[in-house]
């Protein structure tokens, strides 16, 4: 089983680094670097260092050093580790360039249904693999009986559901730089939902999770645009995320169900998201999506951004498995590297000083929220080799 999972978190690392290089990049008129190349090879003047590429360069510049940095921070970890890490801040960063294609350039645009598009994708590709298991390897397909679902996967579903509702409002009543700043905090708030829930949080990674934090609003400080009914759309979204990462970690260990591994848990949160997503997608943008998906330009761009959010899904499950629902936040954060450094790529923009000093305090402060975990847990260990699984206890490997 080790090895199934070994096999599958190198399958999707490789997915995740195709969309982060090529499904990630903006597709627009003028600004698709595959149709550059394609030009300069019609001209026979092709050069890999001219000045129409270095956006590109830069860009996998950018990816060769996140990759570097996240395999020096958690290498200790192990391989499997490693690589779902990878896998979920390569298809985290790509995410909202793949739904932007949608929006602006094809022109669907219709969240609730393209969420519930990403949750039936992820549950189909999580039903192949335990498809696979039990053709291959005999393993038995665990379905939830109404207690698991009733007290963990509907709690789930509507976390998940009420914090993209409510993030998606906050944008939309506010602006980027204040929904950034309030969920700057989703770290933070993530540890206490999970004191409070009774999961438990080692109180020597409060100083790092304090300093990711404040470099995290260091990031996001900037010409805010302050509403009540925005502030409380938002902190909703940041409750919502909190909870969701706390009761998916729930059903994976330390409670009656944590027999349930992470490709389980994908497969029937995911259905559930979806009939709450698709009866919310019905109600309120009707039956015109059904309609304007039927083009085939369309379906492409809804199905790239479906690979993306089932890597992103299933990657995020083995990352909170082996790391805990605060420190799945925290890595989470790396992606905006990735975002801004393409941002600067593909629009042009620049990276302020502000950016430069709040992410070199990031980086610092999961360096050593990392490596206090890993003491944390060393200790654990020694003194007692069989505990009850907590923030900072690794689950054992399917």
């Amino acid at each position: 089983m080790r090895t199934m999972s070994l096999r599958f978190c190198v399958v999707v690392a490789l997915y995740s680094s195709a969309l982060v290089e090529g499904l990630g990049s903006d597709t627009t008129s003028g600004e698709n670097p595959f149709h550059a190349v394609a030009q300069s090879l019609a001209d026979d003047t092709f050069d890999l260092f001219a000045e129409t590429h270095q956006p590109e360069l830069l860009y996998c510049g950018a990816v060769i050093f996140v990759v570097s940095l996240l395999i020096g921070l958690y290498h200790s970890r192990g391989v499997c580790v490693v690589v779902a890490i990878l896998s979920y801040v390569g298809a985290l960063s790509s995410m909202s360039m793949l739904i932007r294609n949608c929006y602006v350039n094809v022109g669907f645009k219709y969240p609730q249904f393209l969420t519930a598009t990403h949750f039936v994708f992820t549950a189909m590709v999580g039903l192949t693999v335990l498809f696979y298991r039990s053709v291959r390897q005999g393993s038995k397909i665990n379905v939830p009986d109404l207690n698991c679902f009733l007290k963990g996967l509907l709690p789930v579903a509507i976390a998940f559901t009420l914090s993209l509702g409510f993030a998606n409002n906050g944008l939309l009543l506010t602006n980027a730089h204040f929904y950034e700043m309030i969920g700057s905090s989703t770290p933070l708030c993530t540890a206490g939902i999970a004191y409070l829930l009774g999961r438990g949080f080692e109180k020597r990674l409060m100083p790092p999770l304090a300093l990711i934090t404040m470099s995290l609003l260091v990031i996001a400080f900037g010409e805010i645009s302050l509403s009540l009914l925005g502030l409380m759309a938002c902190l909703g979204g940041v409750v919502g995320r909190g909870c969701k990462s706390t009761l998916q970690h729930a059903l994976m260990g330390g409670s009656e169900w944590k027999a349930m591994d992470p490709i389980e848990v994908a497969v029937w949160t995911s259905l559930t998201c979806f009939i709450l997503m698709a009866a919310w997608s019905l109600a309120s943008e009707g039956l015109a999506p059904h309609r304007d998906i039927l083009a085939w330009h369309t379906i492409e761009a809804v199905l790239y951004t479906c690979i993306g959010a089932s890597i992103l899904n299933i990657a995020a499950l083995f990352v909170l498995r082996e790391l805990g629902p605060v420190a799945q936040q925290v890595v989470g954060q790396l992606k905006g590297v990735l975002s801004v450094v393409g941002a600067v790529a593909t629009f042009g923009e620049q990276v302020s000083l502000q950016q430069g000093i709040g992410y070199s305090v990031l980086m610092v402060g999961i360096y050593f929220y990392n490596k206090k975990d890993m003491e944390i847990k060393g200790e654990k260990q020694n003194r007692m080799p069989v505990m009850e699984v907590n923030e900072t206890t690794k689950i054992q490997t399917v």
